[in-house]
């Protein structure tokens, strides 16, 4: 599977300086006005691009795009098993908001064939099947950008605790944007309420974290909005957001 240039040290301490910065600057700020201020071309984000699944908290952070920039690029990940209800969704949402450039990125047709011509290697290896399918084609489709945005929260899983709202994505060599990184899932559901936000169709059917549908389940009350995900095994992220490559602004790069 193909690799991507890693980052210098230099240009790790650069960002994460500019992260610790940003931090800093943006504490008090809501999360339209971190948004705002993400897409207003500074000397430190030039390029930003928002990371979509559009499963079932996603309307928010994109409902909040909308307010500040419906042209922004969002980029939507096809790995080949999302459910259908997913991709209706996807183009339902995309009209409903009025967003214009929502880009649809489909994992590499010759590295499929090549390492999962059957089909079932989420099955046989999960990891790499995310490797293949997710965080593969991310990579290729944030060459030109400087910056991703995500809709991670600290309040989805015991994995993104310590989730700050600018953070440096090691692997890639990007700054990461969390806008919504405090938010609770009581806000989550009002401002869905209040804003009238188009709802996943299988969030009613208590799928509270929507991903691939092989490997996405329903969520049993009390547990987090992500336990559904890989169920029965160790796994608990994609790798989109391994937090062994995040850098936050209390660390210091090696």
């Amino acid at each position: 599977m193909p690799s991507i240039k890693r980052p210098s040290p230099i240009e790790l301490t650069r960002l994460e300086a500019v992260a610790r910065r940003l931090n800093g600057a943006w504490s008090e700020l809501t999360a339209v006005e971190i948004l705002r201020n993400t897409f207003a071309g500074s000397l430190f984000i030039k390029n930003p691009v928002l990371v979509s699944s559009f499963g079932a908290d996603s309307a928010v952070l994109l409902h909040l795009l909308s307010l500040v920039e419906k042209s922004a690029e969002v980029v939507f990940l096809d790995t080949g098993f999302h459910f259908d209800e997913t991709l209706t969704y996807r183009r339902e949402l995309t009209r409903a908001l009025g967003l214009t450039k929502v880009r649809v990125a489909r994992v590499d047709p010759l590295a499929a064939k090549r390492h999962d011509a059957l089909g079932r290697l989420h099955r046989d290896q999960p990891d790499a099947c995310c490797q293949l399918r997710k965080v593969n084609t991310l990579d290729r489709h944030l060459r030109m950008n400087d910056a991703w945005i995500s809709g991670q929260r600290q309040a989805q899983a015991s994995t993104r605790l310590e989730l700050q709202c600018v953070e440096v994505d090691r692997l890639r060599g990007k700054l990461k944007i969390n806008p919504l990184a405090q938010w609770s899932e009581s806000e989550i559901a009002t401002y869905k309420v209040v804003n009238n936000l188009l709802e996943h169709p299988l969030e009613s059917e208590g799928f509270l974290s929507v991903g691939c549908a092989p490997c996405t389940s329903r969520v049993i009350a009390g547990e987090d909005s992500r336990a559904g995900r890989w169920r029965g095994s160790a796994k608990l992220e994609c790798g989109l957001h391994d937090r062994t490559h995040i850098i936050t602004s209390s660390e210091n790069v090696a």
